[in-house]
């Protein structure tokens, strides 16, 4: 007679697996029950890609606008997001890893996660971005990691390795959710980029790469000064910026003269102030520059941060749309994870 064990079973009904488990060979599997590891390997037909986003040049506008429309989707739907939460990514981990402090950028990204009901860790310390190996071992345990880093070339080789999506948030050459936070709001102001003149004035810094290829990939023409005629400076993605208008028919130029920036233009950027003061006269004008430089129904934004190169009465105008484009960084990062860990769109 089988022996009876106090589980019910009788002996032969039990089967020892390759881990030392017990189990009932004759109970239906579920996905809790699978004690042991398949050895077989998924072909690269089946394995799916994973879309990184380390550089505009890797994306098609299609790609850019269709996370740009997912943000203004869930905008829509939740213009106020204090106190709310949805289960878009219910039982996710979405990483921060800093090497730097951004602490705007790391906000929206954390809220984002606890909007769409997942939970977010924060990184910030000195990353060894030489070894490869690095990535594979936070991908293990995170579904998107968002990565803010003072340098760039360690981005695609961060990425080569890693299980899940890498989504640059700040490096040395890119901001990419700021850049694509200012777009979304100049669609939301004018419904398209096609044929509009928009202007950067200011320091050299990362969102202007980002608007070099954002401006010609979306139909715009680009204006920018980043620099004086004492001291030439030319951006590290221009001669890219240029190819790209090739394709698309538009222009990217770079002036040493405010008026020439200011020239019709319908969007207006300044870049963040400068730390050397003595540079600060350089990118300073008003609204009265302004006034004398275009008749198009403008808007004004700034990078951020604030100095003396531009005044209240510009920085606070009601055609400042500056606060707007930050607010728009929640939806940016929101609309990039949902769609990064489940290819989710609003």
């Amino acid at each position: 007679m089988m022996k009876i064990l106090s589980t019910g079973f009788y002996c032969s009904d039990l089967v020892r697996t390759n881990v030392g488990l017990l189990v009932n060979k004759n109970a239906k599997a579920s996905p809790t029950q699978n004690f042991t590891r398949s050895t077989s390997r998924c072909s690269s037909k089946c394995k799916p890609s994973i879309q990184h986003l380390i550089c505009f040049k890797d994306w098609n506008a299609d790609m850019v606008l269709s996370i740009i429309y997912s943000a203004m989707n869930l905008k829509c739907m939740l213009a106020d997001t204090h106190g709310q939460k949805m289960q878009v990514l219910p039982c996710s981990k979405i990483m921060i890893l800093e090497d730097h402090n951004e602490p705007v950028l790391r906000m929206a990204v954390s809220k984002a996660a606890s909007l769409l009901g997942a939970a977010d860790v924060l990184i910030t310390d000195v990353i060894d971005w030489k070894h490869d190996y690095v990535s594979r071992v936070f991908s293990e345990m995170a579904d998107v990691i968002f990565v803010s880093t003072e340098k760039h070339g360690c981005m695609r080789s961060f990425a080569k390795y890693s299980l899940v999506p890498i989504l640059c948030m700040r490096s040395r050459r890119h901001a990419s959710i700021q850049s694509m936070a200012t777009i979304m709001s100049i669609l939301e102001d004018y419904g398209t980029l096609q044929s509009m003149k928009i202007c950067y004035v200011g320091a050299p810094h990362p969102v202007l790469n980002d608007y070099l290829l954002l401006c010609p990939m979306l139909g715009a023409n680009f204006v920018f000064k980043c620099c004086c005629n004492e001291f030439p400076v030319s951006p590290l993605l221009m001669k890219t910026g240029q190819t790209m208008c090739e394709k698309s028919a538009t222009s990217v130029k770079q002036t040493t003269t405010t008026f020439e920036a200011l020239y019709c233009s319908t969007v207006i950027i300044s870049g963040p102030t400068t730390k050397k003061k003595e540079k600060i006269p350089e990118f300073k004008f008003n609204l009265q520059d302004i006034a004398r430089s275009t008749n198009c129904p403008w808007t004004y934004y700034h990078t951020l941060p604030r100095g003396e190169e531009v005044d209240d009465e510009l920085f606070w105008n009601r055609r400042t749309r500056t606060f707007n484009a930050y607010k728009n960084t929640l939806y940016i990062a929101a609309a990039l994870m949902a769609f990064a860990v489940k290819a989710y769109k609003f």
